[in-house]
């Protein structure tokens, strides 16, 4: 708590347990003291504790995860979650404007806080976050993060770039409209989706949770597999996603 009586959120390293997280606070409070946009979570302070523990001091957000939300409605319309998606890629344009990869886009990353009685998705937790090169990639080989939502490369340890967090977002918005992954939860369902297979269930699969034609071709531009043919960066994610849900069908 401050002294003007805010509340604050804290990350704390435990760095008896492993040894590295120091430098992955550190890196990570470096990344964040760039960023300043409202769907991010702000940080206010970085330090150690008296004891010696590297700790981030950040908003906190008040809400439910997209992760708890989508356990107890499992399915949500498609105008929620696409205003979701559109938070969520105003936010994350914004890091990558700022030169940073966000790399570990999953629901339970994404708050959804509500304030006068509009909801607003807000992005946190940039731990395992990358720096771009000029040319916009990164070809660090550390962490990838959850394997349900990594991309090809990051599990080919391959470079990552722009659409990287394009791929775990459209991750996440396939999930949220029909209730499920496009691939059997468990390791090697993650693991063979990546190598090859229909990008996304067809319709028949997917019964009441059936896409409409605009929808899916917004989301299999942004799975695909090749990084060369993906959708290229998050601006361009939100003009195909705003232009499908303007058409009609």
């Amino acid at each position: 708590r401050f002294s003007d009586g805010k509340v604050l959120a804290l990350k704390v390293a435990n760095v008896e347990k492993a040894p590295e997280a120091r430098e992955l606070l550190r890196r990570e409070a470096q990344l964040m003291e760039r960023l300043d946009h409202p769907k991010i979570a702000r940080m206010f302070e970085a330090g150690e504790s008296l004891e010696g523990d590297p700790f981030i001091a950040m908003e906190l957000l008040e809400g439910q995860t997209l992760e708890q939300l989508l356990i107890s409605e499992t399915v949500l319309d498609l105008p929620r979650v696409a205003q979701i998606c559109l938070d969520v890629a105003e936010a994350v344009h914004h890091a990558h404007e700022c030169g940073i990869l966000h790399r570990d886009i999953k629901p339970s990353n994404i708050m959804l806080v509500r304030e006068n009685g509009k909801e607003t998705a807000v992005v946190f937790d940039f731990g395992i976050s990358l720096e771009l090169g000029e040319d916009g990639s990164s070809n660090d080989e550390s962490s990838s993060g959850s394997l349900l939502y990594a991309s090809p490369e990051q599990l080919s340890e391959e470079n990552c770039s722009y659409n990287t967090d394009v791929y775990q977002l459209a991750l996440v918005m396939f999930e949220a409209l029909t209730g499920r992954l496009p691939f059997e939860i468990s390791i090697s369902g993650a693991l063979a989706y990546r190598r090859g297979g229909p990008v996304l269930l067809s319709n028949e699969e997917l019964g009441p949770q059936a896409l409409t034609a605009n929808i899916r071709k917004v989301l299999e531009d942004a799975l695909d597999r090749n990084p060369q043919k993906r959708t290229r960066n998050m601006s361009s994610f939100m003009e195909e996603l705003q232009n499908a849900l303007s058409q009609p069908g």
